[in-house]
């Protein structure tokens, strides 16, 4: 709160001094409880399951002026219980989402600068991870080429320090960056050392397309141990009538540490809208690793929002592993309304993208993971507010277990949860 009162009272005398531009102070209280029983992976026999509540609450400042744009999110995170009903520390997570500024060279041109979100399309590669309490932000620099045509270029740059290197003059010149996670470098939680990205949209009549050229360098040992890897992607969409078809492929390659990259991934998909509700059905396919290839296999999405994308109970590609098996995923997706809110459901057909094999080394264990189903019944509270309910149920195979290290699990995974969300608007 000490923290919290200077940076409050610095926004409300902007406010006052500022009447003639365009500025805008929100907030939000955003806090979902869980009952977690085999989220992210199967729960193993002699585990119960886990129920908390978590809450984010920010203060959102924005100021626009014809020349520039300045702005400030400020963000605490915490666990209900976290700290003491009577108790002088603070066990939440109180700093900076967002802290940026964009300065406008032309109406098409700007230059943006600062931690922000940086998010395109579907958020395959890119996204800002907002169904995480603490989001995905980059330090980063952007030049923004927009018009009114529907075209986008943006070329970002970004280069990571870590301040903790030692004294004067060691942290200006020290290039040791260690990762944030005893995972190591490549875990979804560490960060790149450096990198490089140009990103180019173009809207049609009835369509569009999105070019991706991405590198990100890892600092996996010592000072001079930085592996690049590069990520090259197309990613398009085209409506025929009632029917929405999108198409995407990535390589990747370059370097995974000390191993030479080739990986892939591609999907395909077709929406339909019917006079009840939309209907989308389609196959995601994420290499893993080839046990006979020399080179690493195993695809990455680097920055992507995936728990939108691979099942609502993070199984895959959110902060946990796979084994490198890679990802089949076969899906059907729907939505429709249902009284004054509307019912989202999705179900996953899973399976491994590699050979995986059986304890034994030698024998080849089954390609299929499982089903998930998901619903998620989402219901507006006036203007400012929204009510979420949600229910997930895996119904996982043995190779789930395998590829999970999870031998005898419970045969019952599933996980509810329910959100409220308050954004209201000050000025």
């Amino acid at each position: 709160m000490k923290r919290l009162i200077p940076a409050i009272s610095a926004i409300l005398l902007l406010t006052l001094a500022t009447a003639q531009a365009q500025f805008s102070l929100s907030g939000e209280v955003n806090a979902r409880s869980e009952f977690r029983n085999g989220f992210k992976k199967p729960i193993s026999e002699n585990l119960d399951p886990a129920f908390f509540t978590e809450q984010r609450t920010r203060l959102y400042a924005n100021y626009k002026t014809d020349e520039y744009e300045v702005n400030i999110a400020l963000q605490d995170i915490r666990m209900w219980g976290a700290d003491g009903i009577v108790d002088k520390t603070y066990g939440g997570s109180f700093g900076i989402s967002e802290a940026w500024a964009r300065y406008y060279m032309s109406q098409k041109l700007s230059f943006k600068f600062g931690r922000q979100m940086i998010s395109y399309d579907n958020q395959r590669m890119f996204g800002g991870l907002e169904w995480a309490m603490q989001g995905l932000r980059h330090d980063a620099a952007l030049l923004m080429y927009e018009d009114t045509l529907g075209l986008k270029i943006h070329a970002g740059v970004a280069y990571n320090q870590n301040p903790a290197t030692g004294s004067e003059p060691v942290r200006l010149t020290g290039t040791y960056y260690p990762p944030f996670t005893g995972n190591g470098a490549y875990h979804a939680t560490g960060n790149y050392k450096h990198m490089e990205f140009a990103y180019l949209n173009k809207e049609f009549d009835a369509g569009s397309l999105s070019v991706y050229l991405i590198n990100d360098a890892r600092q996996y040992g010592l000072e001079d141990s930085v592996a690049n890897r590069q990520t090259y992607g197309l990613m398009g969409m085209k409506k025929l009538g009632s029917v929405s078809l999108n198409g995407e492929f990535f390589y990747q390659g370059g370097k995974f540490a000390l191993s030479d990259l080739s990986a892939y991934m591609f999907s395909v998909s077709a929406t339909m809208k019917t006079s009840a509700t939309p209907l989308t059905l389609g196959y995601d396919h994420l290499s893993g690793q080839d046990p006979n290839s020399s080179k690493n296999t195993t695809f990455a999405p680097l920055f992507g929002t995936n728990h939108a994308l691979y099942g609502f109970m993070d199984y895959f590609y959110v902060g946990n592993g796979n084994s490198n098996a890679g990802l089949q995923d076969l899906y059907l997706k729907t939505k429709f309304k249902l009284g004054k809110g509307a019912l989202l459901g999705h179900v996953h057909y899973f399976m491994t993208a590699s050979t995986v094999y059986e304890t034994d080394g030698v024998t080849e264990a089954s390609a299929s993971l499982g089903t998930e189903l998901d619903l998620v019944y989402v219901r507006p509270l006036g203007k400012v507010g929204t009510f979420k309910l949600g229910y997930s149920q895996m119904f996982a195979n043995d190779t789930m277990d395998l590829i999970k290290g999870t031998p005898g699990s419970k045969s019952l995974n599933n996980w509810a949860w329910a959100q409220l969300v308050i954004k209201p608007k000050f000025l």
